[in-house]
């Protein structure tokens, strides 16, 4: 008889499938940690971790070691990661014997048999490696924490990680808020040759690339190159090959299902840990697909193979390579792990659809698909590039079109794009018309959470498993708010980013941070010791600490705007603070705070005996409207767009704010349903006279678009 410990309770199921006379129980998660309420960290001496049973785990632990006293061979299955190597040694602690440790990286049978077959010890030095780690943001979230608590206010945050990734999105707004946006044109030529039309570019102009940024050259261009006479300087055909897309990775699952799916990575985690552990069908709890985090783009050999026979079997010869494609990972990945793939290519996603929800077939078809596709032959295009010139004018064109689809007979297909014909050097082409465009430089984009997984990657903040809890994190804690799909920094966490890089540059950033995951990964390889990496870097940070503590009031005195009202109570100066529902005054002196000036309505309480002023305040549900008397008067409205519903034509939108956060606009009458999930404005669309707009957010910026003829423009 057998006991086998993992985490979690769907995992521990999955197995007793597999292995109905083996005893399987679950730690529910982790069994230890810090110690809430204190630092729990003994700095003075080697930075010893005091760790306890976490509340609530205690009765578990003590079933698992009376279990494991009555079978005696316990096997110790946690997840294949650092994580799970942390959970496997806090429970051996508690085990009167000595466990064995064994990894599953797939929850199949043939995974499971594999990995009972290799049991090996505790990995001591991945286990050094997290607590590692678990100590460093213990200290940088319990000492800096604590100052934004008394410089901004309560309940606010800094961490080793999320505070990066907060500096990275207040950088990128600055840089869109202080663009300044230029305008230029493009001049677009249709040009007759003898086998079709074709439309080409501006490009050069006497061997110089040229961007036109005066309205008046574009036209003098014009009508020069109405004179001129136009011949094909260069024309290349030449077929190119696009290779197929490694199988996924934590960091491109979740890009890729943030694109197609608009998952976010915590929700892409979530689905992903159901379909790892395993899903009822008909042969039992089952597995769906291998670890999900992972930075290895490697797939096992005795599954390649599968693939390609499935690939010959299902597809033909003709989209088979003659050798299996290989990826390379980065220098940092654990190459112990496989790639994200499903655990059997046989087990298509129709084929089990009706056993999954929604969500889930999604995210299982999206693997499959990949994982399938990566052992495809490369596309290949028909590529046309032609240069047209005309008295130095020089206009440029190109087309690309699937001349074999290669892995695409998987994955969707790019777009068909109009050819350009086949010409020779040389021949005579006529100009039909000249098209002007006035266009306008855009600022960098927005990072939406996609966009921001994938830099955190690049810049290797923070490893795989730790990408989706810092962006929800900063979400938490209001710091950071997604509108039309892209992350803005909101005035609170502007102002907590602004006080941790002046203070605190040294750690916040990211070279500092990606340093930081080189030294956990030589711990975990041995070739660094934990308690000198610790003491290298709390000697300064310590410095640091107590250099801010001692210069409170000046950073305060530095940060906050200052008002031009004076205090009701003691007629002191206020200053503008923020909390968690946005700005307002508040007192250094005597603690009173008040409505910010910018909130203070020039509407009166319509109460009857009531001459307070109405107020904008924000609540759990959004934005709403009271009296400035409250308590003694407790008045409230809603905030109104002014936009009349066309359904009902009796309410108004207003503006409500949804359990997730996001901000939206349902009619005033309770009895009409219709809800729109962008902000209207009462502008009527010129081009079909809606009497209303609403305000969509893009990468670049701001535009106004009607919902009824789809008529778009810039705001």
């Amino acid at each position: 008889m057998k006991l086998i410990v993992v985490e979690s309770p769907t995992k521990a199921r999955t197995i007793a499938n597999y292995l109905p006379k083996v005893i399987t129980m679950a730690t529910m998660g982790h069994i230890k940690d810090l110690p809430k309420n204190k630092l729990g960290i003994d700095v003075d001496n080697g930075f010893i971790p005091q760790y306890n049973i976490i509340r609530g785990r205690g009765k578990r632990v003590k079933e698992i070691v009376k279990a494991a006293k009555k079978i005696g061979d316990v096997y110790i299955a946690t997840d294949p990661d650092r994580e799970g190597e942390a959970i496997a040694y806090h429970i051996q602690q508690e085990l009167p014997l000595k466990a064995k440790r064994v990894l599953f990286y797939e929850m199949t049978k043939e995974g499971i048999s594999r990995g009972l077959s290799n049991p090996e010890d505790i990995d001591e030095n991945k286990v050094l490696s997290q607590k590692t780690r678990r100590v460093l943001d213990r200290l940088v979230g319990y000492k800096i924490s604590p100052l934004l608590w008394k410089i901004v206010a309560r309940n606010l945050s800094a961490g080793r990680v999320q505070s990066v990734v907060l500096r990275l999105i207040c950088e990128r707004e600055e840089e869109i808020e202080k663009f300044v946006p230029e305008d230029y044109w493009d001049l677009n030529a249709q040009f007759l040759h003898d086998n079709g039309e074709f439309k080409a570019k501006l490009w050069k102009i006497n061997q110089e690339t040229t961007r036109i940024n005066d309205e008046k050259q574009i036209n003098s261009i014009k009508r020069e190159l109405e004179r001129v006479s136009f011949y094909i300087e260069e024309f290349k055909l030449q077929d190119t090959k696009k290779n197929p897309f490694p199988p996924f990775i934590t960091s491109s699952l979740q890009r890729d299902a943030s694109n197609r799916l608009n998952f976010s990575p915590k929700k892409t985690m979530f689905i992903a840990q159901k379909l790892f552990e395993g899903i009822q069908l008909p042969e039992g709890q089952t597995g769906l697909i291998t670890y999900m985090r992972t930075d290895s783009v490697r797939i096992s050999e005795e599954e390649i193979k599968k693939i390609r026979g499935y690939i010959e079997k299902g597809y033909g010869g003709e989209y088979l390579p003659e050798k299996p494609n290989r990826f390379k990972s980065r220098k940092t990945a654990q190459e112990a792990h496989e790639a994200i793939r499903p655990t059997n290519i046989k087990r298509t996603p129709d084929s089990i659809k009706d056993y999954l929800s929604n969500d889930q077939f999604k995210l299982y078809k999206l693997i499959w698909e990949r994982t399938l596709a990566s052992q495809f032959k490369p596309a290949i295009f028909d590529s046309r590039i032609v240069i047209v010139n005309g008295d130095g004018y020089k206009f440029k064109a190109s087309s690309k079109n699937l001349k074999f689809l290669g892995f695409y007979k998987i994955l969707s297909p790019p777009k068909e794009e109009e050819k350009i014909p086949l010409m020779e050097i040389g021949d005579k082409v006529e100009l039909k018309e000249l098209e002007s465009e006035a266009k306008r430089t855009t600022p960098p984009p927005r990072y939406s959470e996609a966009t921001m997984v994938k830099e955190m990657d690049k810049q290797e903040i923070g490893r795989p498993s730790t990408y989706a809890p810092t962006i929800s994190i900063l979400f938490d804690r209001g710091y950071v708010k997604k509108e039309g799909g892209f992350l803005v920094p909101q005035e609170i966490g502007k102002l907590v980013n602004k006080v941790l890089i002046s203070h605190f540059d040294s750690i916040i950033n990211v070279k500092f941070t990606s340093n930081m995951e080189d030294t956990l990964d030589k711990i975990e390889q041995g070739e660094k010791d934990w308690q000198e990496s610790l003491n290298e870097f709390y000697k300064p940070f310590k410095e640091n600490i107590e250099s801010v503590e001692k210069d409170i009031p000046n950073i305060k005195e530095k940060i906050f705007e200052k008002s031009d009202s004076k205090c009701p109570k003691c007629r002191k100066y206020l200053i503008i603070k923020w909390g968690k529902y946005g700005k307002y005054l508040y007192c250094p002196k005597c603690h009173w705070s008040g409505p910010h000036p910018d909130d203070i309505l020039d509407e009166k309480c319509p109460k009857l005996d009531c001459d307070g002023n109405l107020v904008i305040k924000q609540g759990k549900f959004g934005r709403f409207k009271a009296c400035s008397k409250y308590p003694e008067c407790n008045y409230t409205e809603p905030i109104t767009t002014g936009v009349k519903c066309l359904e009902c034509n009796q309410g108004e939108f207003i503006e409500m704010k949804s359990k997730k956060g996001r901000i939206y606009y349902p009619c005033s009458n309770k009895d009409c349903n219709n809800v729109l999930w962008d902000k209207p404005t009462p502008v009527a669309c010129p081009e079909c006279d809606a009497p209303f707009m609403i305000e969509k957010r893009g990468r670049q910026g701001n535009y106004l678009y009607c919902i009824k003829c789809k008529h778009r423009e810039d705001k």
